[in-house]
């Protein structure tokens, strides 16, 4: 029977033809979200990489605050011995094949030798030591936590059958049970293996580790295992008689890649060269030397540098113009001559000063016969700033002098000055008389460096140190600033003699250290005095590390830091009074405890009461804060204006790193009461506001950059470089390196910014979707489509961003939303023109540059959200368009949780700023009943605001 309606028929074609298309509709739809649950929330719980826990970063990050990593910069190390030859007895023979720090770790516990040796040394070096100092002992050292305890029981002289976490144990317990076993422990990093490794200080005989090393350790092995690796030998050799052993081919290459990482490398790279007698080319290079010439800068500079080693950008920031080929031909032709050496990667190439190279710059200075200051050596050089560098060295947080002992096993502290893209950065985002935090990499920091600028024309000093805590960030940033080089570039000693003030002014009011009538005087007895308290503090360093103390160990590290503190503060308030501005960037490190973050905040909180001021007379510090009756009664009190009830900061100060967010509280906290107010103190406070690098500064640091090229900026590139770039130093760094200098001035182009950002490492990229969350994923889809020249399919894309192809899809809407990704049948391309001569003459911009911010939220709600919450007044997120009984709000969308970083892209790339205070601002000091003014108006941007 034909149980089909009558009729029916009819239907039949309609109804086929709607199946198909449906089915095609379904197909394409399945192809789309194939595999769409399996990682639908790999961007929010886990990166690219397989393996990794959702809560492992959440996890980390919690363990890393609570207790902070050696740094590894701050370890001891000494010179290894290459040879081809097995030494006769070793403590521990192992080899260097496929190896990794901890299969090294391993290898060398597997000697009973070497455990016995570290069981001594450990005796030795905290058998008399009492518990506090002790712990003080093993925090310098940066031992693991959860060995210390272990540790200080064996000082104690506690024994016990077996080391538990609660137990007891013996030094050869301790060294069996737990330090043999160190890379097995969950929460042992490298820089535990490195720290733990120091501890071999404390014999008296090196012991002997012979290393053999294949050609499959240099072939094979990442480099960043390798850094490793070599990091954890040098640390070994400043205890121990490190040999490296292999064939001559193989130690070449080691060499070639790990110079820099391996101290005592060069001396045997170097041996066979003779520097007594030059060749023909020596001598004519040699002959040719001319004072005040680049050619001879640079032989100074990689003479005065401790190690001999420059990076290539080290010396193009002291090249005195921006054209880096002469640079390069100068090493060309140094090389040639074997007065340097080139090394290392094609992205991290190095230079060493070979012992010809030295030769030949002791025979111009003989025969200039000139005895000139450093200072002088360096005043015709470098582009902005001169580099310059004052060798000390330091172990334990604080720093100490070189000495006349060119053997010593630790590497020397250096001060060097800062390039002009560095400075420009530091200077732009530096705001007077506040405190700036700059969230991003710190990579740029060298290893044991602090830096210091000046700028001449702008009156503008810059100084920047790495801290991880009180010590370090004084004593840092003191010696930097009493460098000779320094002083005689910036405080010479007319201007010392130039001061006006009275000398109980300066002395009583300004509490200026050092300032005696006859320094008032005599400037060049001021200069010497600053200069010689910078050496005593580097002395006062070296005691410490050497445990020479005349006092405990607690009271005589508050010495360094009070005297430190002193320095640093007598200095600023002199370039106060010369009307120099100073900005202070301190670079902290990531994952930093919480109490790390807090003693750091303390010690700033201090730094700012001392240099700050009222009435632009007196030292805020003494005024509010000090506690010695003594003190007061020699200093004059302040004289309070019920009109300006408010002092200011002297400068700014920049605070900066990949987690500099988590130091906020506490730092408002220190600020508004570095300490107890005293009882008698007059009725003023010190204003100090608290921003975070916005789009003023990015604008900033890019003018001094390109103004230094001839090159104008644009809003449109200000607001391509805010958005994309997560710091004005990353970006002040990559336009000075890669766009070159102009003979008439003109406009800054689409195509060579692109070209510009595409030297960003991904971690710099879309900083607003990074941070927020756990994935650098779409800094990665960024950084492939910045290098290309032509538009990418999606598979494509997917493979030269090392992500997923759903991860493209994951992120397409937002970025197409946003006009910063162009997607068509060509393929997918960034919204930026190409770095090609078609592209520059067809100059491409996202869309979203020219859009209110208001008209950019409506691109990307369009795009991701459902129709019916789009058009629905009373949705949450769909709502903040519509005109209700209030206009429209998009600006809520920047507290909302899913939202919050996109909707920060689009701001950035609209140009526009929220009616909302621009900064907070904390009063340090006593409650004051009559506020000034100024300090009750909220700031306001304007939206779009200019460039």
């Amino acid at each position: 029977m034909d149980l089909k309606p009558i009729g029916s028929s009819r239907f039949e074609t309609l109804v086929e033809s709607k199946i198909k298309s449906d089915r095609r509709k379904f197909e394409e739809w399945a192809e789309e979200y194939s595999g769409l649950y399996e990682d639908a929330f790999g961007d929010e719980l886990a990166s690219d990489e397989s393996g990794v826990g959702p809560f492992e970063d959440e996890i980390q990050d919690e363990l890393e605050q609570w207790a902070a990593r050696a740094d590894r910069e701050e370890l001891s190390r000494g010179s290894l011995t290459l040879t081809d030859q097995q030494p006769a007895a070793a403590a521990a023979v192992v080899e260097l094949g496929e190896t990794t720090s901890t299969d090294l770790w391993a290898a060398l516990f597997e000697s009973n030798d070497l455990r016995s040796a570290l069981a001594k040394s450990i005796t030795d070096l905290f058998g008399e030591l009492d518990t506090l100092e002790c712990y003080d002992v093993l925090e310098d050292y940066g031992v693991p936590f959860w060995i210390r305890s272990h540790i200080v029981n064996v000082a104690r002289g506690y024994a016990g059958e077996s080391v538990t976490i609660d137990g007891s144990a013996n030094a050869r317990q301790l060294v069996d049970d737990l330090l043999a076993s160190l890379p097995n422990q969950p929460l042992a990093s490298t820089e535990d293996l490195l720290a733990a490794a120091s501890l071999f200080d404390g014999l008296e005989r090196d012991p002997t580790i012979s290393v053999v090393v294949r050609e499959s350790f240099v072939d094979d092995v990442r480099r960043d295992l390798r850094i490793d690796v070599c990091d954890l030998l040098a640390v070994l050799a400043d205890s121990c008689d490190v040999r490296l052993v292999g064939s001559t081919v193989t130690l070449a290459k080691l060499a070639n890649s790990h110079r820099a990482n391996l101290p005592g490398v060069s001396e045997w790279c170097n041996h066979h060269r003779n520097t007594e007698q030059f060749n023909e080319r020596q001598q004519h290079l040699a002959n040719n030397l001319e004072q005040g010439e680049f050619a001879v800068t640079m032989l100074r500079e990689l003479d005065r540098d401790p190690s001999g080693i420059l990076t290539y950008s080290e010396l193009y920031a002291l090249y005195p113009g921006d054209n880096d080929s002469r640079v390069r031909q100068l090493v060309g032709d140094y090389h040639d001559a074997d007065f340097i050496e080139r090394f290392g990667p094609r992205t991290d190439r190095k230079v060493e000063l070979l012992p010809s190279g030295r030769r030949a710059l002791e025979l111009f200075e003989d025969k200039t016969a000139s005895q000139r200051r450093i200072s002088d050596f360096v005043s015709r050089g470098g582009k902005q700033q001169q580099q310059g560098r004052v060798p000390t060295q330091t172990r334990v947080g604080g720093e100490e002098l070189d000495g006349d002992d060119s053997t010593s096993s630790t590497r020397p502290y250096r001060t060097r000055y800062m390039g002009p893209a560095e400075h420009a950065a530091a200077a732009a985002c530096g705001q007077e008389g506040g405190v700036t935090l700059v969230r991003g990499g710190i990579d740029d920091h060298a290893d044991r460096t602090r830096y210091v600028s000046y700028d001449e024309k702008r009156e503008e000093a810059v100084v920047a140190v790495k801290a991880t805590g009180p010590m370090p960030l004084t004593v840092s940033t003191a010696l930097a600033l009493a460098s000779p080089e320094f002083v005689d570039r910036v405080l010479p000693a007319d201007r010392l003699e130039s001061i006006e003030d009275p000398p109980a002014i300066v002395r009583n009011a300004r509490c200026i250290g050092g300032a005696s009538d006859q320094a008032l005087e005599n400037g060049q007895q001021f200069r010497d005095t600053l200069v010689e308290w910078g050496n005593d503090l580097s002395e006062m360093t070296t005691k410490l590390k050497h445990g020479n103390l005349s006092t405990d160990r607690s009271n005589f590290c508050g010495e360094i830091v009070r005297s430190a503190q002193g320095l640093w503060g007598t200095i600023t308030h002199l370039l106060d009074l010369f009307e120099i501005d100073v900005h202070r960037e301190i670079r902290i490190p990531l994952g930093l405890s919480q109490d790390k973050l807090a003693e750091l905040s303390k010690s700033i909180g201090y730094a700012v009461a001392i240099q700050s001021t009222y009435n632009s007379h007196y030292a805020c510090y003494r005024q509010l804060f000090e506690d010695r009756n003594d003190k007061r009664r020699t200093s004059f009190t302040a004289q309070v204006d019920a009109a300006e009830p408010t002092g200011s900061l002297i400068g700014s100060f920049i605070l900066r790193g990949p987690d500099v967010h988590r130091i906020e509280d506490s730092l408002r906290d220190c600020l508004e009461s570095p300490r107890d107010v005293h009882k008698d103190a007059p009725e003023f406070g010190v204003d100090v506001s608290i921003r975070t690098a916005g789009r003023s500064m990015y604008r900033d640091a890019i003018q001094r950059v390109l103004s230094r090229k001839r090159i104008r900026t644009t809003t449109e590139a200000v607001s391509m470089v805010h958005a994309l770039v997560a710091t004005p130093h990353a970006a002040a760094s990559v336009l000075h390196r890669h766009l070159s200098s102009e003979d008439e001035s003109r406009e800054v182009r689409a195509d060579e910014l692109r070209m510009a950002l595409s030297e960003l490492d991904v971690t710099a990229l879309l900083p607003t979707i990074g941070n927020e969350r756990r994935t650098n994923s779409a800094g990665k889809i960024v950084a492939a489509l910045l290098v290309a020249d032509e538009p990418l399919s999606k598979t494509e894309l997917a493979a030269r961003a090392d992500v997923t192809e759903k991860t493209i899809y994951n992120y397409r809407e937002k970025l197409e939303a946003l006009g910063l990704l162009v997607t068509n049948e060509d393929g997918y391309r960034l919204a930026l023109s190409f770095a090609t001569s078609a592209g520059r003459q067809n100059e491409m911009w996202p869309s979203t540059l020219g859009d209110t911010f208001s008209g950019a939220i409506d691109s990307l709600l369009v795009k991701t959200l459902p129709p019916d919450r789009y058009g629905d007044p009373e949705d949450p997120v769909g709502g903040l368009l519509f005109w209700t009984d209030e206009p429209p709000n998009p600006w809520e969308l920047l507290e909302h949780a899913e939202y919050a970083p996109w909707a920060e892209l689009a701001r950035r790339l609209a140009n526009s700023e929220r009616a909302r205070p621009a900064e907070q601002t904390v009063l340090m000091g006593p409650k004051i009943k009559q506020q000034h003014l100024a300090s009750n108006i909220r700031l306001y941007d304007v939206a779009p605001v200019s460039n």
